[in-house]
């Protein structure tokens, strides 16, 4: 499995497994995640629509 990080995103939107897996490692606060990914939270939110991923609500 390739790392989470900002090196994995550069110049593309990340693929559904890595926000995923960046989300639940966050406990599923988006602005963790995006950090996490180097996204801003505007950028997870739409990455997360885009995608479909439902956010996990705890």
């Amino acid at each position: 499995q390739a790392p989470i990080g900002p090196a994995t995103t550069r110049g593309r939107v990340p693929d559904a497994d890595t926000v995923i897996a960046a989300m639940e490692k966050c406990g599923w606060v988006q602005a963790k995640a995006a950090r996490l990914l180097g996204l801003t939270p505007r950028q997870i939110g739409y990455v997360l629509r885009k995608r479909g991923i439902e956010i996990k609500r705890l």
